[in-house]
């Protein structure tokens, strides 16, 4: 009777102990002590604001020509906006303002706001137009921003279809005698082109003004110069051809020889009537970028190749780095050019 008296105690005990929380602490497990990760910074202000969105038009978008309606570089532009439509919800509005070379409608851009809702479409006429007038390079050239050169519509020499001309006969026969060439605007660009392609060739023409190319054509089909300066479309539209052409290589369906086949200067091939948009400096860039990602998805596409190729011009997309150096070298030739056969002052600088 009395070990089972005693073990029942010792369970008593037992039990007693664990319920005071009698474990000897040499048997509890140790406590596990980690360092704590220092706490995450805050994010900045900026890191906190929503990601910026694409720019998108909010409001329609004129671009402004400086020819009249029905000119090359008008039609251009409403085919430009016909194939953005595929491209893009903005509405574009085409408008006209005509005089002085384009530079009317640049003193127009930039007297409005550069907001981007204005743009300004122009040519290599109109850096000639400023040569011309010996007016403010810093004012016409350097106040706009270059966005994009869209086109290049390669020269050539064009006499009537009848005509026994090659290059080479009339080269000789202006050697021979004073010849005339009928040009469109003079100190324009088919006047500066055709000045600058005599000088390469060596003869001395006398150029006779006209107020547009197709005017300056009919006058060489009516006999009343030798040739003219135009377009290879040109061809396709009057009775004329085409003696050679002022490109880096021969185009595909018009099979004329270049300036340096025929043993001329390389530098006659790069002349060209180039077609591109402009802004007023300081339009936002984020606007430039959305207008030049949609001259992109434009001049790629199979429409707008298939509606120049049949007019022979280059589909380009050159940007502001290139295009902007291109306008500035061509107003630098065409000052020294004009200076060449006294048009304008020796001591014009721009």
């Amino acid at each position: 009777m009395k070990r089972p008296f005693a073990f029942a105690l010792a369970l008593i005990l037992l039990l007693a102990l664990c319920a005071c929380g009698g474990v000897p602490a040499a048997d509890k497990p140790p406590m596990e002590i980690t360092e704590s990760s220092p706490p995450e910074s805050e994010p900045s202000k900026e890191e906190m604001l929503p990601p910026e969105k694409p720019w998108e038009p909010t409001q329609p978008i004129t671009i402004l020509n400086y020819v009249a309606a029905g000119g090359a570089m008008d039609l251009a532009t409403r085919k430009f906006v016909e194939v953005a439509s595929k491209y893009t919800d903005a509405t574009f509005v085409v408008d006209n303002m005509t005089g002085a070379s384009g530079m009317i409608a640049a003193e127009y851009v930039m007297s409005q706001p550069a907001d981007g809702y204005l743009i300004y479409a122009t040519t290599v006429t109109y850096i000639y137009g400023i040569v011309a007038a010996e007016e403010s390079a810093a004012k016409y050239i350097d106040g706009l921003t270059w966005i994009d050169n869209i086109m290049a519509d390669p020269y050539c020499i064009l006499v009537p279809n009848g005509s026994d001309y090659t290059l080479g006969s009339l080269v000789e026969e202006a050697k021979n005698g004073r010849m005339i060439w009928c040009e469109p605007n003079a100190g324009g660009a088919k006047h500066i082109a055709a000045i600058q392609m005599c000088q390469e060739l060596g003869i001395d023409i006398q150029v006779v003004p006209y107020e547009s190319g197709p005017l300056a054509i009919g006058a060489v089909l009516g006999g009343q110069g030798a040739a003219s300066v135009g377009n290879p479309g040109d061809t396709t539209k009057y009775d004329v051809k085409a003696l050679v052409i002022a490109n880096n290589g021969r185009l595909d369906g018009f099979d004329v020889p270049t300036f340096s086949e025929l043993g001329y200067s390389a530098e006659l091939d790069s002349i060209s009537m180039w077609r591109g948009y402009a802004v007023k400096n300081g339009t936002p860039p984020e606007m430039i970028e959305w207008f030049q990602n949609l001259c992109q998805q434009v001049t790629e596409d199979p429409d707008w190749q298939a509606y120049f190729a049949p007019q022979f011009v280059s589909v380009k997309n050159d940007t502001t780095d290139e295009f902007t150096a291109r306008v500035k070298a061509d107003f630098e030739s065409g000052k020294a050019i004009l200076k060449s056969v006294n048009m304008i002052s020796e001591d014009y600088e721009g």
